[in-house]
């Protein structure tokens, strides 16, 4: 009982990680297409765009991704390595062994190294 409770947790978890991955792709997809047609939509009507008051946030908008630092890109994929062992150890320990205790808490605890990992990424990458 314990191992499917832990199973469909997890399996929660996931499904919820992907729904807001996918959700806050199209929000970005939709800002950017918005954007775009607002400007072409000027240039129609024969207006010149006027400078935005914010030129830094228009050009992200409109650019795929901001250029990031080596470094943060390394934090972060060292980061999703490590989560993605976190959780494997998660799994073979809870179903293989037949430990769920053993398998959160060894597992669990190089996930949430993996995950301090990404975050420390993250921050580079806002400097």
């Amino acid at each position: 009982m314990a191992e499917v409770l832990v199973a469909a947790l997890f399996g929660g978890m996931i499904a919820a990680g992907l729904v807001m991955v996918t959700m806050s792709m199209r929000s970005r997809e939709r800002l950017r297409e918005l954007a775009i047609r607002e400007r072409i939509a000027m240039i129609e009507k024969g207006l010149v765009p006027s400078p935005e008051s914010d030129p830094a946030r228009f050009e992200s908008l409109l650019s795929p991704r901001p250029a990031d630092n080596p470094t943060s890109r390394r934090f972060r994929a060292a980061g999703v390595l490590v989560m993605g062992l976190g959780a494997a150890l998660i799994v073979m320990l809870c179903f293989a062994a037949r430990t769920p205790e053993i398998g959160i808490g060894v597992g669990g605890g190089i996930f949430v190294l993996g995950l301090t990992s990404f975050l420390i990424g993250k921050v580079y990458s806002d400097e």
